[in-house]
């Protein structure tokens, strides 16, 4: 076909969609910049027009392509399949097929298939039968939905799509395996109709009011217990509205983290809470007053050494029970507020109690005033423990602890170093805490101060760092904390 030829079926094609002439040349305009591709064949699926937009999803110039076989666009295995489907229409009439919004893979001039969305309509020119196809790349979409499908099923966090109505549209695979299901059991009903909400009224109820709650645009959570297939699961419940650019609820997302090993975790250290706020510390206070008043009564100088000694072991016990009991406290509550805190001001106040305590230690601080943390009263306590514990293991009568403001290499995020003049701190005292080596029964830190400065900073989304100084002359533990810029 020559150019002549070619202009004359791109002129037809118009005419055949009954445009008035005024309206061709917008009419060719749109054709000509559509990011859709247009492709024309007769009855023989010879190409007869093919607009710029192929080229770019398929990856031919129109010019290669008008006046040769559509089959040079098709796979080779679906080849025949489209020989045979064009003929059996043609000759009677008929679609075998939805025409509109067909899913298909297309060669690439390159080799390699596209996967396309062709809706087809048939037309004539001159007595002619003609079919344009409107081809819309889905490679975008596809890789999208693969991306999707991958997080959505590849998850342990139990996950689906509700419509606003409370109709399950979608199950990732641990829910569905959680209880045996497959999708069709749920996909269709209720949410609180299926089996997951089955186990008593409350699970039911709950689930309902979680959807008519997001419906309205608000996040529903609560812990609740579901039923699996031979278990059942304390489940961290949500239901989270998707809204459009309006903030009208489109979708709702339910999900569920099991926290069944952690609430019972949690209980048993409610338990061990309740033991050192009271059975232990009775008992301790018992066995150390008892202690120092039967040393004030004996007059055998042993024995009076001997009861001292149990006077002032309990004593430490008491003072590590309380340590204990402060970081149960504090591991248990989740009711801490955070403010804007100027670390000078919490040192300074810390530096002074513990100069009332130690009045031989010596304490310098050199940090700006201008540093402030989101944090709460537990930063105190942090200080607190990382301080003491440098004044109390140092060799010399009178130790000296200094506290500066140090590098970090991450942005708004600062390092405040307490260098102190101890001994080194032992391998085993380091595991787990300055480094991720595993704590074993014989490689265990025994400082519970260091814990429970650890778990404090950790909370505010920090953490501690540990090394020698270089001289070797101390340790230096460096607490890196998010500044307020940071938030």
């Amino acid at each position: 076909m020559d150019d002549r030829q070619r202009s004359s079926s791109y002129d037809g094609l118009f005419d055949s969609l009954s445009l008035q002439s005024t309206e061709v040349t917008l009419f060719e305009e749109l054709v000509a910049n559509t990011s859709d591709g247009l492709l024309t064949i007769d009855e023989q699926s010879t190409i007869v027009f093919a607009n710029p937009a192929i080229e770019t999803i398929l990856g031919y110039d129109p010019s290669e392509l008008i006046g040769q076989s559509k089959l040079m666009l098709i796979p080779e295995r679906l080849r025949e399949a489209h020989e045979r489907g064009l003929e059996a229409y043609i000759q009677t009439g008929e679609k075998h097929i939805d025409w509109n919004g067909i899913e298909l893979p297309a060669l690439h001039k390159e080799g390699h298939e596209v996967p396309v969305q062709i809706s087809l309509q048939e037309h004539s020119y001159d007595g002619q039968r003609l079919f344009t196809g409107i081809f819309r790349d889905l490679t975008e979409q596809k890789t999208r939905q693969r991306r999707f499908e991958a997080v959505f099923n590849n998850t342990y966090q139990f996950t689906g799509l509700v419509d606003c109505d409370g109709t399950v549209l979608e199950a990732n695979e641990a829910a569905l395996s959680f209880a045996d299901l497959e999708r069709t059991d749920v996909v269709g009903k209720p949410l609180w109709e299926t089996y997951w909400f089955q186990l008593n009224d409350g699970a039911a109820r709950t689930a309902r009011t979680a959807v008519e709650d997001a419906k309205d645009g608000k996040f529903f959570r609560e812990e609740l217990r579901l039923q699996g297939s031979n278990r059942t699961a304390i489940i961290d419940f949500s239901v989270r509205p998707i809204t459009d650019s309006d903030g009208e609820t489109q979708l709702l997302v339910p999900e569920g983290r099991e926290i069944t090993e952690l609430k019972l975790r949690r209980q048993h250290f409610e338990l061990l809470h309740r033991l050192l706020r009271h059975n232990l510390r009775n008992d301790l206070n018992v066995i150390n007053g008892s202690a120092e008043l039967l040393a004030k009564e004996l007059t055998d100088d042993e024995l009076e050494a001997y009861a001292t000694g149990i006077a002032e072991t309990s004593s430490r016990l008491i003072r590590l029970n309380e340590t204990a009991k402060e970081l149960a406290t504090i591991t248990l509550n989740n009711d801490y507020s955070r403010t804007d805190i100027v670390v000078q001001d919490v040192l300074e106040e810390t530096v002074a109690q513990l100069q009332t305590q130690y009045p031989e230690s010596s304490i310098v601080i050199d940090i700006p005033t201008d540093i402030v943390v989101p944090a709460d009263a537990r930063l105190q306590t942090a200080f607190r423990e990382l301080l003491e514990n440098a004044i109390v293991h140092v060799d010399t009568p009178e130790p000296s602890v200094e506290v500066s403001l140090v590098h970090s290499d991450a942005d708004d995020t600062i390092g405040i170093a307490i260098i102190d003049s101890c001994p080194a701190i032992p391998e085993t005292e380091q595991a787990g805490m300055f480094n991720e080596d595993p704590i074993t029964p014989l490689k265990h830190g025994s400082g519970m101060g260091l814990w429970l400065a650890r778990l404090i900073i950790e909370d505010y989304g920090g953490y501690l760092d540990y090394e020698r100084c270089d001289d070797d002359r101390g340790n230096c533990i460096i607490v890196y904390l998010p500044t307020i810029a940071n938030f």
